[in-house]
């Protein structure tokens, strides 16, 4: 597949080898797409025309979610579609693994959080170096 930027009211120029199908997020009326390949006799053939949609036949089918995770229940360990376990790191957006087992997911899990609850401390207390009871106040905090 060859984009090309657009002009004058197209917005990108595709062009499709035999077989290639158009991703879903280039379905749009101000897309032109052509096709070229051995089925147009190596010329160029206009198959979906601008302020269409393409016809389903010629849209790629979106790729499975590998993890479909929409309920945490407040756990970050999961389990994706290949049997694999991972788990949120702690702003829930990006994972960690994959690895084999729950076990083994969870183990990292508690590694991970303890590391991350150790960057905490060590930053919630800079000592400013002014006096000794600063540090002492801390300690017991």
């Amino acid at each position: 597949m060859v984009i090309g930027p657009g002009k004058d009211g197209i917005s990108a120029f595709v062009i499709l080898a035999d077989g290639e199908l158009l991703p879903e997020n280039l379905n749009q009326e101000k897309v032109l797409v052509m096709r070229r390949g051995d089925s147009t006799n190596r010329e160029l053939r206009v198959v979906k025309e601008l302020g269409k949609f393409a016809t389903p036949d010629l849209l790629k089918k979106p790729d499975e979610l590998v993890c479909d995770q929409t309920e945490l229940n407040g756990n970050p360990l999961h389990e994706h579609r290949d049997g694999t376990w991972w788990f949120y790191e702690e702003t829930w957006v990006f994972e960690n693994g994959p690895f084999p087992t729950f076990e083994e997911a969870g183990a990292a899990l508690e590694a991970y959080c303890l590391v991350v609850l150790a960057q905490k401390e060590e930053n919630e207390f800079v000592p400013s170096g002014d006096s000794e009871e600063e540090e002492a106040d801390a300690i017991q905090n």
